[in-house]
């Protein structure tokens, strides 16, 4: 009997051992998330342009828009929504100003901004002001450029 529990207590000590330090690995391993929150977003699109010159000249009458480069040509948004009751809410509101617009689409991994965007989307879903949603449009700009 004497012989079992030496035995036992030399395996109880072994296992624990080993298991410590298996878990010890574990915890040192640095794991990426396999999948990230994203969101597909609408971009309102003022213009396309193939200078820097031609896209300054023509967003001269925007107080707000941000811009991206692919393939030498300048690429000019003007709002950002993640729903699409909004994406027309956007585009009438540019068209007053006499702006034509088209729908873009993107997906957004950021959760911050996300989070944020879906908080800027529940405001602009429940006003017609365009006053509000100019500044909602400048909001989420700078936001984007931010990110």
């Amino acid at each position: 009997m004497k012989k079992y529990m030496i035995t036992i207590i030399i395996s109880l000590l072994v296992g624990f051992l080993l298991s410590n330090y298996m878990i010890k690995q574990y915890d040192s391993i640095d794991l990426m998330p396999i999948f990230n929150e994203s969101e597909t977003a609408y971009l309102i699109q003022q213009g396309v342009y193939s200078s820097m010159e031609s896209m300054q000249k023509n967003t001269a009458n925007l107080s707000d828009y941000i811009y991206s480069v692919i393939d030498n040509m300048y690429y000019v948004y003007v709002g950002m929504t993640l729903d699409p009751d909004n994406v027309n809410k956007l585009q009438t509101y540019y068209e007053n100003k006499g702006i034509t617009t088209i729908i873009k689409t993107t997906t957004l991994t950021d959760s911050n901004f996300i989070s944020s965007l879906r908080q800027y989307d529940a405001v602009l879903k429940e006003t017609n002001d365009a006053s509000t949603i100019k500044e909602i449009c400048k909001q989420v700009l700078e936001k984007y450029k931010g990110e």
